[in-house]
């Protein structure tokens, strides 16, 4: 009997011991409220923050340090380290190859928004290539334009959404290609009537995803995932929606 519960107590041990290997990874974000921007006191937080946490704890892995930058740094970051993770990443079909994937953390409609005084007489897709159009760089509103075959010239791209915002506000855009709930947020920020915007054209629906740089082995990938889906059905992932994305 008592053999027998040595054998349970090492295996109860091997499964919840600490992941040593996820915590060996670079996490990377950017400033995109909700799922992931820094507070007052500039710490990491939102959406994707809180969930990521939670899957630490899943998955026995000790609190990791997350870094925020531009996105297009921590794009190429992913692209040129072996052990980095990205997010909030769409998981567009041109990206799916390049990278391995954790999902998802959320949904999002990935808009060209323009100003409700200037409305643009878009009957198609291809009717926008005429205009000029702001958005972040590498970011999937810009990848998305470039995917549909729009004039690199006549994308203006910006480090951060809020320079891309003030391109359209100032005129210096006819549009923005982003995704619309970050977009709104933003405008509610700034404290500016979202009334003054209206969506012009919805490019795509997307799957925001935890990417991971191509050398991070399948295993590793999988254990964060097996924690992810245990977060996305607990209790605890439902106020944190609640908390970001608040019943309206």
């Amino acid at each position: 009997m008592k053999k027998w519960i040595g054998i349970a107590a090492l295996m109860f041990t091997a499964i919840t011991q600490a992941s040593p290997e996820l915590g060996k990874l670079h996490y990377l974000t950017e400033e995109y409220k909700p799922y992931n921007f820094s507070n007052e006191a500039g710490t990491p937080t939102g959406l994707a923050v809180e969930l990521l946490h939670q899957v630490w704890q899943k998955t026995n892995t000790p609190p990791q340090t997350i870094t925020i930058m531009p996105w297009a740094r921590g794009y190429y970051l992913l692209t040129q380290k072996p052990n980095v993770v990205l997010f909030s990443t769409a998981r567009t079909e041109a990206r799916d190859p390049l990278f391995k994937w954790a999902c998802p953390i959320g949904y999002a409609e990935i808009v060209l928004m323009g100003l409700a005084k200037n409305p643009l007489p878009l009957t198609k897709l291809e009717d926008a290539q005429q205009y000029n159009i702001g958005a972040v760089r590498a970011d999937v509103g810009e990848q998305l334009l470039l995917n549909n075959g729009f004039d690199e010239q006549k994308i203006m791209t910006a480090n951060r959404l809020p320079q891309a915002l003030k391109m359209l506000t100032s005129g210096r855009v006819d549009l923005i290609s982003t995704n619309k709930t970050t977009l709104m947020d933003l405008i509610a920020t700034q404290q500016l009537d979202p009334a003054q915007f209206k969506v012009a054209w919805m490019l795509s629906s997307e799957q925001f995803c935890f990417a991971f740089s191509h050398p991070v082995s399948d295993e590793l990938v999988k254990e964060f995932q097996n924690g992810l889906t245990q977060v996305l059905a607990s209790s605890e992932f439902q106020q944190i929606q609640g908390k970001y994305f608040p019943a309206r």
